[in-house]
């Protein structure tokens, strides 16, 4: 699993503590990565509907409260229906039992784990994760 679901989480919390539209450039370097990968990760949250970037207005804003937004919403967003928390190793020996099967065995394990995790995340909304600061 990439970074790219915990830059998500820190660009909505981010967004959440401005009370102005906030430049790809100024999140960056919260990030301390650049605005490409800014870019990125904006550009599935607004797909998401989570975030505005208004024609006119230079920056990034979310679209609802940070009370309303759950972790597993971005979890949903950043990872396709078909990524699983762990990958399952390819071109497994079809001659040998173990490696014929376990594919499948490891694929309806990991979505029961998946379905876990999407439904622990969604106890956590960004403003949760802002409560945590210290």
């Amino acid at each position: 699993m990439n970074t790219q679901f915990s830059v998500a989480i820190h660009i909505l919390t981010l967004l959440a503590t401005e009370q102005e539209p906030v430049s790809s450039q100024y999140i960056a370097s919260s990030i301390n990565s650049n605005a490409t990968l800014v870019r990125k990760i904006c550009r599935f949250l607004k797909e998401g509907n989570l975030i505005d970037s208004s024609q006119g207005v230079s920056g990034y804003s979310l679209k609802q409260p940070a009370t309303s937004i759950f972790l597993g919403q971005v979890f949903q967003i950043i990872f396709d229906e078909e990524t699983h928390f762990a990958k399952i190793h390819g071109n497994t020996n079809p001659d040998c039992f173990v490696g014929k099967n376990i594919s499948s065995a490891l694929d309806s394990i990991y979505s029961e784990v998946d379905q876990t995790i999407l439904n622990q995340l969604n106890h956590y909304s960004i403003q949760d994760v802002i409560n945590r600061f210290n």
